[in-house]
């Protein structure tokens, strides 16, 4: 058989592998090259994994194709081409180049040597812009590029550079000092040493300034210090990296906090750089830099390290750099990216490279994989937060060193826990002084939310926890915990949480019950079912119970009232409640339900059309803003929302509300108005609308004539559309200069008012000249030829008016 398809499974076949029987000539014919699959047999048996092959796949193109195509888009590439290629992370896999590569320098993982003394190594390619290149963490040493200030403690001098006479004692360096620019550059260090015989001290500034390189237009800094030497303040500088005559000084910043707000119309790679003792440096703050490396200087007093949302993937050695560090905030940097294959998961290797004494630790979106157990809880004892909440990077997921994916187990501690948007899927057991989620007695906020396999038949919260004040499980499988008595709560999330359960525990009792603090019950999307419970939280404000399979009706069994009247009786500082569902009793909510809620407003109430009976009293909702009660079957009269003065939106469309529809009046801040799809029969003139802007009554009965809507000025959307119309009170429209678009189609309008409504409207435009007007006049009587004129007319304006 031939394969005749160019492309299977994402390889080129243009051959008749049947018809080869040499396996090389066969696999090349696929594109694969031997002397590739030659380097990967054996690779595991000198260290390499596979991560390291799986890193190969990223060379989709051979580079100097991928940096052609740069360089040929768009000039502005070029600086960055000149210093970066290659430079912010190693090169995978074998390099196929080219042509030059302007840049520092290339980094590479190589096989050296074969079989039992192979090893992975990581080498260089220099290039002509520099004669040597090192980093970092990769054993060789930094070379220092900034000249300190020198002074000889007695007498005697001290060259540097080539000495003028044979056997002057001299200090030989390659590195031209520079002079003192900022007040902040005091010395860190004395260097006593003997040159010629002589004793002399040197004064040394270590880590001054302060150098990270970044990649950046706009930059916000803020670094603290522990106390001001001499009153004295930090400095900045930001230096191009390609050019050190391009640079911006911020000269003494601040006090003891010192920040810097950088602006720039390009993104360039630049130095950023600090002038103060480092070891008066208490917290450092750069965010979004793409900062690659960590300088390598010992901050003795630092307590907060946040360089998140930047480009590290080498894990610093936490331990010889801040040995005092509490805070640690390394959020969003691709750590899973790291030279050194066994710390691009978190695991010992990196968690010992962090002090035991950590307080909190922000970690989210930098590794893959899983994390053992009780990795955390028992290197950091003392843990107060643990954040590794992903918005994008790394996440964390079952793999082959963790399976079960197991919810990191903290110590006892732990008051704030975060795995926002990751993969877990299993809590582990309490081991010892590492204690799972479920156990922790001091937790004040828990967040689950988006580890959509995470499950566990009996989550719940520790019965000794009376601290516990924020919980989301929202997106996970978990069933709702039962947290009656918990007085401390005030937020629950519930949405999207597919395993939510009851609200009511296995005796009855609604799960929330008596928590005097809740505030926020939100189980939006969730399939939560049973009946109404009785509210018994005196700071309940947000209710959602949208998209869920709610009953309704009394847990005691008494179905009379979907919502009975004493639901919300203890609940009064109730100011949202949304429910809709699909499964809801066909029953009435009860008269008074929402007699115990003044501050209510916004009511959402959907039933499917399901809930019947007449509409509730709000009369007590003064505060009443937001109402959708679309899509049940209410029936009776519709209120005129006297008592309501602050209503806005109203939607009561798709019921069953028949006779007149209210003459709505002195309502200043009435904008929506949605009224169709019911059983109106007549209209009462509406009186000082102000602001009313979208008007719908399409799909009732209504017959009579047309009022005069001269009180609602801001109309800009009337549809009277499918009712039985027959009339029209001359000047109604005359006065709507805001109005965009008219629907009176298929009403039983004569030709009269057909053509008193072209008057009108013709008047309109003479008042105020504009087009863009849309009128449906279809469906009625036909305007007489006087008034055809005058469509005309309006047409030629920018009108669109049609009547058959």
């Amino acid at each position: 058989m031939t394969l005749r398809n160019p492309k299977l499974f994402g390889l080129d076949v243009n051959s008749n592998l049947a018809d080869i029987v040499d396996k090389n000539s066969a696999l090349s014919a696929l594109n694969l090259r031997i002397s590739d699959l030659d380097v990967i047999r054996g690779s595991a048996n000198i260290g390499a994994n596979r991560h390291d092959w799986v890193s190969f796949s990223r060379l989709t193109q051979p580079l100097y194709k991928t940096v052609d195509r740069f360089l040929t888009d768009s000039s502005q590439y070029l600086p960055l081409l000149q210093t970066k290629s290659g430079t912010d992370g190693i090169l995978f896999g074998n390099l196929d180049i080219n042509g030059r590569i302007s840049g520092s320098a290339i980094r590479y993982r190589y096989i050296d040597g074969t079989g039992s003394g192979a090893s992975v190594k990581i080498a260089d390619i220099s290039t002509s812009r520099v004669s040597a290149w090192s980093s970092v963490g990769v054993g060789t040493t930094v070379p220092i590029s900034y000249g300190a200030q020198v002074s000889v403690k007695s007498g005697g001098a001290l060259q540097f550079g080539t000495a003028a006479t044979s056997g002057q004692v001299r200090l030989q360096t390659t590195i031209v000092p520079q002079p003192k620019e900022f007040d902040s550059e005091f010395p860190t260090h004395k260097i006593n040493c003997t040159i010629g015989g002589e004793s002399v001290t040197l004064y040394a500034m270590k880590g001054v300034p302060l150098v990270f390189t970044g990649f950046f237009r706009n930059l916000d800094a803020t670094i603290t210090l522990t106390e001001l030497i001499g009153g004295t303040s930090a400095s900045w500088k930001i230096v191009d990296t390609a050019d050190a005559n391009s640079f911006v000084n911020f000269k003494n910043q601040g006090g003891t906090s010192t920040s810097i707000n950088f602006r720039s119309s390009r993104s360039k790679e630049r130095y950023i750089q600090f002038y103060y003792n480092p070891d008066k440096i208490l917290t450092i703050t750069i965010n979004s830099a793409n900062i690659t490396e960590i300088p390598e200087v010992k901050f003795s007093a630092l307590s907060t390290l946040n360089l998140s949302y930047n480009n590290l993937k080498n894990f610093p050695n936490l331990n010889f750099i801040s040995p005092s560090i509490k805070n640690l905030y390394l959020v969003e940097n691709p750590f899973y990216l790291s030279e050194t294959a066994n710390e691009r998961s978190l695991n010992a290797n990196v968690i010992n490279k962090i002090p035991a004494n950590l307080k909190e630790l922000y970690l989210g979106g930098t590794f893959n994989g899983s994390i053992p157990l009780n990795l955390i809880g028992n290197r950091f004892t003392e843990l107060i937060v643990l954040n590794l909440s992903r918005g994008g990077g790394g996440y964390f997921y079952p793999d082959d060193a963790g399976p079960e994916s197991y919810l990191p187990n903290v110590p006892d501690s732990c008051e704030t826990y975060n795995v926002y948007s990751n993969d877990f899927r299993t809590i582990g057991a309490t081991t010892g002084s590492s204690y799972n989620v479920k156990e922790l007695t001091n937790l004040i906020s828990l967040t689950l939310h988006g580890n959509y396999y995470l499950s566990d038949a009996n989550f719940s919260i520790s019965p000794n926890n009376n601290k516990i004040q924020y919980i989301d499980i929202s997106s996970t499988a978990l069933p709702c915990p039962d947290l009656s008595g918990k007085q401390s709560l005030i937020t629950f999330y519930g949405y999207y949480a597919r395993a939510i359960g009851s609200i009511f525990n296995s005796s009855g009792t609604y799960k929330f019950d008596g928590c005097g603090s809740l505030s926020t019950l939100y189980f939006y999307a969730s399939p939560l079912t049973g009946a109404m419970p009785k509210f018994t939280n005196a700071s309940l404000s947000y209710l959602e119970l949208r998209y869920t399979s709610l009953t309704g009706g009394n847990p005691n069994g008494d179905n009379s009232f979907v919502i009975p009247e004493k639901t919300f009786e203890q609940s009064p500082k109730l100011q949202y409640m949304l429910l809709q569902s699909g499964n809801l009793l066909t029953t009435p909510i009860h008269p008074n339900a929402f007699t115990y809620t003044p501050d209510l407003y916004y009511l959402w109430y959907i039933s499917y059309g399901r809930t019947t009976g007449s509409f509730p009293n709000l009369s007590v909702c003064s505060k009443l803003t937001y109402l959708v009660l679309h899509y049940n079957n209410f029936s009776g009269s519709s209120p005129n929302f006297t008592s309501n003065p602050n209503i806005y939106y109203v939607d009561i469309s798709y019921n069953s509300f028949s006779g007149n529809v209210p003459g709505y009046k002195n309502l200043s801040n009435l904008t929506y108005l949605y009224l169709y799809n019911n059983s109106f029969t007549g209209i009462t003139q509406f009186q000082n609308l102000p602001n009313l802007t979208y008007l719908y009554l399409y799909n009732n009965q209504i017959t009579g004539e047309i009022p005069d809507f001269g009180d609602c000025p801001s109309l800009y959307y009337l549809l009277l559309n499918n009712n039985k119309f027959t009339k029209y009170k001359s000047g109604s429209f005359t006065k709507l200069f805001r109005i965009n678009y008219i629907d009176l189609s298929n009403n039983l309008l004569t030709g009269q008012a057909i053509n008193k409504i072209i008057d009108d409207l013709y008047t309109n435009y003479k008042a105020v000249t504009r087009g863009g007007i849309t009128v449906n006049l279809r469906g009625n009587n036909l305007p007489s030829g006087t008034a055809l004129e005058t469509i005309e007319i309006l047409k030629s304006k920018g009108w669109s008016i049609v009547y058959e």
